[in-house]
């Protein structure tokens, strides 16, 4: 049986990154990941925090990759995805996208649209999963990553840029529970960059520094990174 062939919208934040992996672990062939690098900071459509690191995707996932650079207007960014698929498509011979929307519906929905209007199927392999039990199979199945920015109370500046272990991602639960935030940062809490995980050949190094904005707001600014 010929397995469908599936782009993975990859922002190299947590969730894309676990979306591809599921997608992988039901049997489906993802021939390219597509990461859309939006010059608007502050997108609500794409993930932006860590895309200095883009052009090492390809390189750490061992899987083709695209980077499509978007525009800072918000009233062209869908149409970029969608011209990106379009062209996608015909190159790889897709069949289907998928994306690592977890609670947002203007995410799941635009996606959804570009994925029609390229003649191809979304797959939303985490759409509104439980975040606790989410944020626990991240580290179950030894996923890899940090914390690239914070907009919120009970992160800290030493946060950023280091590896979550088990003491941070304890702590983290704590905060969500302190404050009744989501658990998986889906409030805007904190954004991510995965640098290892169990369907990834190899890891990334990063070296940074730390920009606070406010009491409650900071940037890790990638500096260095390697594929290791």
């Amino acid at each position: 049986m010929v397995s469908m062939r599936v782009c993975c919208l990859f922002s190299g934040g947590k969730d894309s990154a676990y979306a591809l992996h599921k997608m992988m672990l039901s049997g489906f062939e993802v021939p390219v990941l597509l990461t859309i690098r939006s010059e608007d900071p502050d997108s609500w459509l794409f993930h932006t925090p860590g895309l200095e690191v883009a052009d090492l995707f390809e390189e750490f996932t061992g899987i083709p990759s695209e980077v499509v650079r978007s525009p800072p207007d918000k009233d062209r960014e869908q149409q970029v995805l969608t011209d990106a698929l379009i062209d996608l498509k015909d190159r790889y011979d897709l069949d289907a996208i998928c994306s690592g929307a977890l609670l947002s519906d203007y995410q799941r929905m635009k996606f959804t649209h570009s994925a029609f209007e390229a003649g191809l199927i979304s797959y939303t392999p985490i759409w509104r999963k439980d975040g606790w039990r989410y944020m626990h199979e991240l580290m179950d199945h030894r996923f890899s990553y940090i914390l690239v920015s914070y907009a919120s109370p009970g992160f800290k500046p030493d946060d950023l840029g280091k590896e979550v272990d088990m003491n941070m991602h304890d702590r983290f639960m704590k905060n969500a529970e302190k404050w009744g935030s989501h658990p998986a940062f889906e409030g805007g809490e904190a954004e991510t960059m995965i640098i290892g995980g169990p369907c990834f050949p190899k890891k990334l190094s990063v070296k940074g520094h730390v920009e606070e904005k406010g009491e409650y707001t900071a940037r890790f600014i990638i500096e260095e990174a390697r594929v290791i």
